[in-house]
């Protein structure tokens, strides 16, 4: 009786560990394609200076997502607008929403510029990952034009897994 309950135990521990492996790895499997929309929905410029002939924003603003991404993220970071009109951006990227169907949080790095005719690119990497899409790495690359006053609007590709 006692080595029966032994092997249950054991069969329940082996079991267990198998579905944790399993939504790991559904979650964190092999590089896919990823593409979608994005767009700024707010900005808020926390603080701004001039330096060098450059304005300097601390910005906090909103995205939504829509494709293999769905959801909406809070950014957070810092603009530089250059005399000519271009700029570049450093943000951290945080992202609620599911990916494929998979309900998670995502927090990027994000990195870009634009053009001073206002075509902008970016590039997204995942730097942290919870929930449904825990263990989830990847890099985006986001294109589209600026829009005053929020930001950019445009659409993501890259692979995630």
């Amino acid at each position: 009786m006692r080595n029966a309950r032994r092997l249950r135990l054991v069969i329940g521990l082996v079991a267990l560990y198998a579905g944790i492996v399993g939504v790991t790895a559904a979650a964190a499997g092999a590089p896919a394609g990823a593409s979608g929309t994005v767009g700024n929905t707010a900005a808020t410029f926390n603080s701004v200076r001039f330096a060098d002939g450059n304005l300097i924003a601390d910005v906090t603003a909103t995205a939504a997502y829509t494709g293999t991404l769905t959801g909406t993220s809070t950014i957070n970071g810092r603009l530089i607008v250059r005399a000519d009109g271009s700029a570049t951006f450093h943000d951290v990227e945080v992202f609620t929403g599911t990916v494929n169907g998979v309900a998670g949080t995502l927090t990027f790095s994000l990195n870009g510029s634009n053009d001073s005719a206002l075509n902008s690119q970016a590039t997204a990497a995942i730097i942290d990952s919870s929930g449904g899409l825990s263990g989830l790495h990847g890099v985006l690359h986001e294109v589209g034009t600026v829009v005053p006053p929020t930001g950019p609007v445009g659409t993501y590709t890259g692979q995630i897994g």
